[in-house]
């Protein structure tokens, strides 16, 4: 199957990426530069970097397993990070550069105190130990079907060894500029490989094109169309509910306050040039679910003529359907091992790459500066290498022992359930930071190590307390999606009663020495609207609702309503770029110097996705 074309574009391709990761950061000198590349990123590098970090093999194989299992939902994990992603753009981002943090430790040591920034960074550790193990394991079941076809006897952990092994020596050299300029081209190789893969599923005789699919899938005898985008709220996977509640709290988490994520950001050149980077990723995100989970919905129909649906296990599918449907011969197959490469040595060197960071500058630094000695920048780095590869040889241990190579799961919803147990109080103690509100440390602290328990122990509660009809419409057991936004909901209560308790201190005048004396003297953060703004934005979120309900009541016309929608987010954010133009800027003037309306273009884009499935 695999040909001599194949072995050698991928061998070349394998080279290159190793070769770039080494001559990249050669001359990184300082903490600066191996750590946030010097500040010296440019758009397209944080772009490309923070699609190539997001976009594992978790994505390229799990998503397609998910979209031949479970269907077109699952599109619900990507084009819901939009929203997230926007927010950090306007929101997050431009407050952590202000104060030009390495870490997001530092910005919560600021509002806080030192101990809540360290619990943040120890349980990042501990999600990027999660989060690396199962990309680890994906990488290596996803390539070795491909190995052993050229009749190479490599075992899985063999094969989780060499990847390891492989990316922890250029993100050991390079750093930050390292992890970004590979990541470019591993982005570049993931979206060839993943079009290629699409086409030739998509045009096999079995599925008969794009719109055959979408009719096939809409006629289903049984009703249950693998292209609707809104499963039942009871669904034990994917619960629409769940797709617009959890989901965006994980999305929100995912993308404002995961250090392997904002670190390129606050990298860049300058707050625009990051801004229009993150603009770039989120629209390659919209890309996702139409090279991914598309295919696996096309996989789905062509195994179901072949009658063999019930053989295939979705971790496996993305192999199996690359030795049915692509050519052998002219070096397809070495193109989509490219990019499955590409996709398993983007995420593993981003985590490895901020978990070097995190430990360097939130523990070691702090606990060697204790003892009166000062770090230098030469000596940050070399305790951040040896992390790195102390930290490396621990989560390959952890995919080799932990996990069965033959397990017949969805592993990317899998992954997504145990790390969110840790996300929905920190998400609520970051969004309070933002907004300067005051706590007592005692309670923050209680708060985000007592919810992962909460969480832990919320389905057994569900079991034995819910009502019979909330089972009934959300389902016998609870959903983890479901579960995230209760959690979520519990510690901004606990929190809320926090900050109005010490707001009666502080009138009182009866401040305790606990309370959280690390708050900045900040002003709250404010927003200052105009009366025709504030008038123009409730006339928006009002015809936003409306869309929502014709969406629902007629869907016979939701394709206009989904063009409708598109140009309801281009029209609010062209006004809000308008709103921008001093007095002597020529309207082309403002829309040049202003990224409002790209954003919104980015926006409209998945409203009308989410009206027209």
């Amino acid at each position: 199957m695999i040909t001599t074309i194949d072995i050698l574009f991928f061998g070349l391709t394998f080279l290159l990426v190793l070769g770039v990761g080494m001559i990249a950061g050669r001359k990184e000198s300082s903490s600066n530069d191996y750590f946030l590349g010097g500040r010296s990123l440019p758009w397209w590098g944080i772009a490309g970097s923070l699609f190539g970090t997001n976009i594992s093999a978790n994505h390229l194989v799990g998503m397609l397993g998910i979209g031949f299992s479970v269907g077109f939902a699952q599109s619900h994990y990507e084009f819901g990070s939009i929203p997230a992603i926007v927010l950090l753009a306007f929101v997050f981002l431009p407050i952590f550069r202000r104060k030009k943090f390495f870490t997001l430790s530092q910005f919560l040591q600021e509002k806080f105190g030192k101990e809540i920034g360290r619990i943040y960074s120890a349980i990042s550790l501990i999600l990027i130990t999660i989060q690396l193990t199962g990309a680890l394991y994906i990488g290596a079941r996803s390539f070795l079907p491909f190995l052993q076809n050229l009749g190479l006897s490599v075992t899985y952990t063999e094969l989780v060894i060499w990847i390891a092994f492989t990316s922890t020596i250029y993100t050991w050299f390079g750093g930050l500029k390292s992890v970004v300029y590979t990541d470019v081209i591993q982005t570049i190789l993931i979206l060839a490989s993943g079009i290629v893969l699409a086409y030739l599923s998509i045009t096999r005789p079995e599925v008969g094109g794009l719109w055959e699919l979408l009719a096939k899938e809409e006629n289903r005898v049984d009703g249950l169309s693998k292209m609707n985008l809104y499963l039942p709220s009871n669904h034990p996977t994917l619960p629409w509910t769940g797709a617009l509640s959890g989901l965006f709290l994980l999305h929100t988490f995912y993308w404002n306050t995961n250090q392997y994520v904002v670190q390129r950001t606050l990298g860049g050149r300058s707050l625009r040039e990051a801004r229009f980077g993150i603009l770039v990723g989120g629209l390659l995100k919209l890309t996702v679910p139409f090279f991914s989970i598309l295919t696996g919905v096309a996989a789905f129909q062509i195994w179901s003529s072949l009658g063999e649906t019930a053989t295939i296990a979705p971790d496996e599918a993305f192999s199996k359907l690359v030795v049915l449907v692509v050519p052998v011969g002219y070096g397809l197959i070495g193109v989509i091992l490219a990019g499955l490469l590409g996709a398993i040595f983007s995420s593993i060197d981003s985590m490895l790459h901020s978990a070097a960071t995190l430990f360097t500058i939130d523990f070691y630094k702090p606990f060697i500066e204790k003892k009166g000695i000062t770090l230098s920048d030469k000596k940050e780095m070399q305790s951040g290498r040896f992390f790195l590869l102390g930290f490396s040889l621990i989560v390959t241990s952890f995919a080799i022992l932990l996990i069965d190579p033959n397990s017949k799961k969805n592993f990317f919803i899998e992954l997504s359930n145990q790390s969110s147990h840790f996300t929905p109080a920190l998400l609520v103690v970051f969004l309070f930071g933002i907004f300067n509100l005051r706590m007592n440390i005692r309670i923050v602290c209680g708060t985000i190590l007592l919810t992962p328990i909460l969480s832990l122990l919320s389905p057994y509660l569900y079991s034995e307390l819910a009502p019979h009809f909330i089972k009934l419409t959300f389902g016998q057991e609870l959903n983890f999606l479901h579960r995230v936004f209760l959690i979520f909901h519990f510690a901004l209560m606990v929190l809320s009663l926090a900050v109005i308790l010490e707001k009666r201190i502080l009138q009182n005048g009866k401040e305790s020495e606990s309370s959280a004396s690390a708050m900045s003297k900040s002003k709250k953060l404010k927003l200052k609207l105009s009366r025709q703004t504030k008038l123009i934005l409730y006339l928006f979120l009002l015809t936003f609702l409306f869309l929502i309900i014709f969406r629902v009541k007629w869907p016979y016309v939701k394709h206009w309503i989904a063009i409708f929608g598109f140009l309801h987010f281009f029209l609010f954010f062209c006004y809000l770029t308008y709103q921008k133009k001093s007095t002597n800027q020529s309207f082309g003037g403002v829309f040049r110097k202003r990224d409002e309306w790209l954003y919104g273009i980015l926006l409209g884009l998945t409203f009308f996705f989410y009206l027209w499935f």
